[in-house]
């Protein structure tokens, strides 16, 4: 029983990320008429930010901080490239937000490296 309810709860979690990177995905193009390839890359991105702060200011800074960073990383993009290619159609944002998902891809492995790194979990709790 134990294990069926792990898997649901992972399940569940796994779900909701999903959900979220949808409705922000969705929410993108809703308003701003952009198909935004690398948004999974600016959430990768964050996660890897979050990991670094939590490392040296703890947990709840990381929480604040890492979107804030991610955010600006965004409007800069948006601002300085999305707007100068908007006139231009969907095809020619599709490819510049596919080549910024493979630049912050690589971007992270030349920051953060290959190799897995190790994660002091927030809160452990027992059974």
């Amino acid at each position: 029983m134990q294990s069926f309810v792990i898997n649901l709860l992972n399940g569940v979690s796994y779900g909701l990320l999903l959900f979220i990177l949808s409705a922000g995905l969705t929410l993108i193009f809703s308003m701003l008429g952009v198909l935004n390839f690398a948004h999974a890359s600016f959430y990768m991105l964050g996660a890897y930010v979050g990991f670094s702060v939590a490392a040296h200011a703890g947990f709840w800074s990381a929480l604040v901080i890492a979107p804030l960073i991610v955010g600006v990383i965004g409007a800069a993009l948006e601002r300085s490239l999305l707007r100068r290619v908007r006139v231009h159609g969907h095809l020619p944002e599709l490819l510049l937000t596919f080549g910024a998902a493979y630049l912050l891809g690589e971007l992270v492995k030349l920051g953060w490296g290959l190799s897995p790194s190790p994660f002091k979990v927030f809160a452990r709790q027992t059974w």
